[in-house]
C-alpha cells in the first residue's frame, strides 16, 4: 500500500474486502432456503449445506481481517507488508521474501489463483475430487512459495485425506469420482483408506 495515496484511493482499497463481507452475508441467507428438506437429506454429521456455509463464514472471517488491516493502514499508516513498518531482524522472515521483480507479482498470483479455482471445478468432474484436490493443494502451495517436496507432498496428501474423511465419510456427500479409470482409482483409494 502506498503511504501517499489519496483518500479516494484508500476508499477504493476498502471496497474489495467490504464487498466480500457483504456479499458473503447476503449469500448466507440463500444457502438453506428449506431447512426441513435439508434435514431430510442429511445422512451423516453434516448436511449438503455445510460446505457452502463453512466457506462463506471463512470468506467473512478473512475478508473481515483484510478490511481491518486496510483500516489500520489508513488510520495509523502502519505498513507491515511494505517494508516501511517494523522490520524483523536480519535473517528473519523478511529475508526469505522475494525481491521486487525477482518472481511472480501479486497481481499475477491473484490471476493464477482465480484460473486455478476455475480449473479445479472442471477437473473435479474429469478426474474426481480426490485427485483434483491433491493437484490443487500442491499447485496452490507452490504458487504461495512452498516448493520443498518434504512439505509440499505431505500437505497435499494429508489435506486431501482430511477433506475426503470430512465430506465422504462424515458428511456422506456424493463427491465426484471422476470419469473412466479415475472413477476406478477413486473407489480403490476410498477402500484403501477405509472411507468405504
Amino acid at each position: 500500500m502506498d503511504p501517499n495515496r489519496s483518500f479516494k484511493q484508500n476508499l477504493v482499497g476498502l471496497a474489495a474486502p467490504a464487498g466480500f463481507v457483504l456479499l458473503s452475508l447476503v449469500l448466507l441467507q440463500y444457502v438453506d432456503e428449506n431447512p426441513v428438506r435439508t434435514a431430510g437429506m442429511t445422512r451423516g454429521l453434516f448436511g449438503p449445506t455445510a460446505w457452502p456455509t463453512i466457506m462463506l463464514y471463512g470468506c467473512i472471517l478473512f475478508a473481515g481481517g483484510w478490511l481491518i488491516q486496510e483500516l489500520l493502514m489508513i488510520l495509523w499508516k502502519f505498513k507491515p507488508f511494505s517494508g516501511q513498518g517494523v522490520r524483523p531482524p536480519s535473517g528473519g522472515p523478511s529475508a526469505s521474501r522475494a525481491k521486487p521483480g525477482s518472481g511472480i507479482t501479486g497481481e499475477l498470483r491473484i490471476a493464477a489463483g482465480l484460473v486455478m479455482i476455475a480449473g479445479y471445478g472442471y477437473l473435479i468432474s474429469m478426474i474426481g475430487f480426490a485427485f483434483a484436490t491433491v493437484l490443487f493443494i500442491a499447485i496452490w502451495c507452490a504458487l504461495g512459495g512452498i516448493y520443498r517436496p518434504k512439505t509440499l507432498i505431505p500437505v497435499s496428501l494429508l489435506g486431501t485425506l482430511g477433506l475426503l474423511y470430512l465430506f465422504v465419510k462424515l458428511a456422506s456427500m456424493p463427491l465426484s469420482r471422476g470419469q473412466g479409470v479415475f472413477a476406478d482409482w477413486t473407489i480403490a483409494l476410498y477402500r484403501a483408506v477405509g472411507i468405504f
